[in-house]
């Protein structure tokens, strides 16, 4: 009597007792694709805004009352070539770390997203259109740091990102509501027309309050906490983007409101945004000498 051997049907990776599905060669690609797309349009408007002059748009019925308004300078068109040119790198890299590492449907819809969102913060033109698009990149964020989420170290690392980075955003909410009610109207323009008449005690608010939240954002002593305990755990595109990107729209926050908008302010501030840079530098590189993670060395 012969016995027939049959195939025994397939069965998902396993990782640490939890199944996984490999994601078809064309959800990669599609995920992917469309991160290295986003990139190339960033790194092309941005360009032309830095050689060709602003450029403005304004979107009426997409939010009662305010609308949406973009206004892509020389500044903003500076960062957000650099967050196009970074994006394009990390999307052709996630085609493949994608499936290798069997990434769901979830992170492979937000990491474009993320993405989009970071080209919008540089290009946004009104109070209003900069909060949504800084709140859209930093819930992206978080749910791409979580995406390995079954594993406690990636929880922990999650909690404390997402409590970091809401506190942050409640100071940058509060500074630009005040700014925004001081200036007289939602449009940076505007603000920016009238911040002559804006009070000294007023604009001493907005600056430490900014300086918090973007400060935060852009990993600033004592703020960077969060820097060491979510790079080494996010997935290495996500890693990336938050690396050479993210943290470069704290920078152009501060450079934006309180030197552009507000500045020339009074001397302290330039001394201390210098000695919280200097002591950033220092700490990062007295802590990046007796690292022992290469992620956490980068953070």
């Amino acid at each position: 009597m012969t016995t027939a051997v049959h195939d025994s049907p397939a069965v998902p990776v396993l990782d640490e007792g939890l199944p996984t599905v490999r994601p078809t060669r064309a959800q990669a690609i599609l995920s992917g694709g469309l991160t290295a797309a986003l990139g190339a349009v960033g790194v092309a408007f941005g360009l032309r805004a830095i050689f060709g002059g602003p450029r403005h748009l304004a979107i009426g019925w997409l939010l009662p009352l305010v609308g949406v308004v973009f206004d892509l300078g020389p500044l903003g068109g500076l960062f957000v070539a650099a967050t196009g040119s970074v994006s394009i790198a990390v999307g052709i890299y996630a085609v493949g770390y994608t499936r290798r590492e069997h990434w769901a449907r979830f992170p492979m819809v937000m990491l474009p997203l993320f993405v989009a969102a970071m080209l919008l913060v540089p290009a946004a033109g009104s109070v209003t259109t900069f909060l949504l698009a800084w709140e859209l990149m930093a819930a992206a964020s978080l749910a791409l740091v979580l995406s390995e989420h079954h594993r406690a170290a990636v929880r922990s690392a999650g909690a404390f990102y997402a409590v970091m980075t809401q506190l942050g955003f409640a100071a940058i909410l509060l500074a630009l509501v005040v700014l925004s009610a001081a200036g007289g109207g939602d449009a940076f323009t505007t603000i920016a027309a009238h911040s002559d008449g804006i009070s000294t005690g007023t604009r001493t608010a907005v600056f430490l309050l900014t300086l918090t939240g973007f400060g935060s954002k852009a990993g600033l002593l004592p703020l960077h906490a969060w820097l060491p305990r979510a790079h080494p755990e996010a997935p290495s595109p996500v890693s990336a983007l938050m690396s050479a990107a993210m943290v470069n729209m704290g920078i152009y926050g501060i450079i934006r409101i309180d030197l552009q908008i507000l500045g020339p302010g009074p001397h302290w501030w330039g001394l201390t945004l210098m000695i919280f840079g200097a002591l950033s530098a220092v700490f990062g590189v007295l802590q990046a000498s007796v690292a022992t993670d290469l992620n956490r060395l980068i953070a």
